[in-house]
């Protein structure tokens, strides 16, 4: 076994509670969400310091983290005397005995006094490692954002895998709607396998193929929007060879408008609107000011506030970007940089932005013990993934009532529904994430065997509540709006019931996104 995978397989086992209670670090004032983060970080940390175990001080001393020598650490390492480069003298760091040893040797050295403070510092990886940096922790320039691009790695080692894609054999679907309206522009995603990368499948509706089909990505992905035009049970087909994917596809002539009262917890939908423009509003547009004021009245009534005031009628750079969102989120899209931030008379943007389900941008529903539901992300204070569309605060609630009603009721004492991140206050680009910037997407915390949640990860057995999870999983797959594609959460057992798929970083948290409904 390699050094590496040995450090990898006894962090991946360890008890960090266990650990933080034998050193002295005051588990109490630390979120037990934050343990499997923290475990992440610190292995993202020991990946630079060590290059990944090949340093010359891990090697000899099993110190991965080049912690040079303290009075403290007495009876957890002893001094070693290493050659530094930089260094005119030797220089004593500490040497541990085993792997063991330097891992609880490791959080030992975070108790001493320049560290105090340290549990007040641990709700995400940016200030855990910006606290230890201002404390003098590590010296190499841009710390904290090379660990950073680290954590992918460290997530997928603590996992047991290399690789954030998801693999298949042939090609898959990510993300196609259950229903549309006629007219109604969408998108179709899949990943394919890497023989695939630069070929064209073949695109079928019905009983007809068209040229030239849809080409796969460097990265194994490939997309296409659509839009059809007439109703119908229409059946969309993905070909390549023998390897065929059906998408049966519901299309309608129309739906109703929701009722009047039609809203979240904590908004209230406008309904729809008549939006007469006489040209495009927003980035390249002709953007008169009549135009412009119409949008950005109707733009600030759906939440999206940061246009500016809902009577000017001068275009904004907060206008522009609420387009951008407000397009991403109508197309489905997980981020917002394929959108033109443009509205033209009668095509998708407005047509949207005049429907009766258009979509509000909304904080998140609060906590209600009554469904059985937690947002630990609003009572957050340092986070600000609150905010998302009305569509996913409605699903988000949903999921909770038939969770609370198929499982809680008949466990009393089982662990929550608990939400953590969704989408910044105006959306967009997501640092802790790749996605959640159309707040179509929700992070769900593992239920844990004690009533609790997160802080644990499927592999910790005697932690871990598999059969509470098996519900609200179901209770998630329920939903109509939930892409069944983008389930994802890493436990095998779950994965080969279909109750979701695997992605990396997902052996902690459930994640799902929803799509668009039918145009209202």
């Amino acid at each position: 076994m390699s050094l590496l995978n040995e450090l990898v397989q006894k962090y991946t086992a360890v008890d960090l509670e266990i650990i933080f209670t034998n050193v002295g670090i005051e588990v109490g004032k630390i979120n037990l969400i934050n343990l499997q983060i923290l475990k992440e970080v610190t292995l993202a940390q020991w990946l630079l310091a060590s290059d990944k175990a090949t340093e010359e001080l891990a090697i000899k001393a099993n110190n991965f983290a080049r912690l040079q020598w303290r009075d403290e650490m007495n009876g957890f390492a002893e001094p070693i005397e290493i050659n530094v480069a930089s260094q005119p003298e030797l220089v004593k760091f500490c040497n541990f005995k085993d792997v063991d040893a330097f891992i609880v040797g490791y959080w030992k050295f975070l108790t001493r006094p320049p560290y105090i403070g340290l549990e007040e510092n641990t709700n995400t990886p940016e200030n855990f490692l910006g606290f230890l940096q201002a404390k003098g922790f590590s010296t190499v320039p841009n710390y904290v954002e090379k660990v950073m691009k680290l954590v992918p790695e460290a997530q997928g080692l603590l996992v047991g895998t290399d690789t954030g894609k998801i693999i298949v054999d042939e090609f898959d679907l990510l993300r196609a709607p259950e229903e549309v309206v006629v007219g109604q522009v969408f998108t179709v995603e899949g990943v394919a396998h890497p023989k695939f990368i630069g070929q064209t499948l073949a695109v079928g509706i019905d009983d007809k193929f068209f040229a030239p089909g849809v080409t796969v990505a460097p990265d194994g992905k490939w997309e296409f929007p659509f839009v059809f035009n007439s109703a119908g049970n229409r059946t969309m087909t993905i070909a390549s060879g023998v390897h065929t994917i059906e998408i049966i596809i519901k299309v309608k002539d129309s739906v109703p408008s929701p009722p009047p009262s039609a809203g979240t917890a904590t908004s209230k939908h406008p309904g729809k609107a008549a939006i007469k423009l006489s040209a495009s509003v927003g980035v390249g547009g002709i953007n008169t000011k009549n135009d412009i004021k119409a949008v950005m009245q109707r733009l600030h009534e759906l939440g999206y506030t940061w246009v500016g005031s809902p009577g000017s009628d001068r275009r904004t750079r907060g206008l522009d970007d609420a387009i951008k969102l407000f397009q991403s989120i109508i197309a489905g899209e997980q981020r917002t940089n394929k959108a033109d931030g443009r509205v033209d008379v009668d095509f998708f943007t407005h047509q949207w932005l005049q429907a009766a389900n258009a979509p509000m941008w909304v904080l998140m529903p609060k906590s209600d013990p009554a469904i059985s539901f937690v947002n630990r992300e609003l009572e957050q204070t340092s986070d600000k993934h609150d905010f998302g569309t009305h569509w996913l605060a409605e699903v988000i609630l949903d999921i909770a009532r038939d969770y609370h009603n198929t499982h809680i009721e008949a466990n009393p004492g089982a662990a929550p529904f608990a939400i953590n991140d969704i989408s910044l206050p105006h959306g967009g680009d997501t640092p802790h994430h790749s996605g959640h910037e159309t707040g179509l997407m929700c992070d769900v915390f593992l239920p844990r065997q004690d009533g609790k949640f997160g802080g644990i990860d499927f592999t910790m057995k005697a932690k871990y509540d598999q059969k509470a999870t098996e519900a609200l999983l179901k209770s998630i797959r329920n939903q109509k709006l939930v892409n069944k594609k983008a389930v994802f959460f890493n436990d095998p057992i779950l994965i080969d019931r279909g109750l979701c798929r695997f992605a990396l970083g997902h052996h902690h948290h459930i994640h799902f996104a929803i799509s668009p409904p039918p145009r209202a």
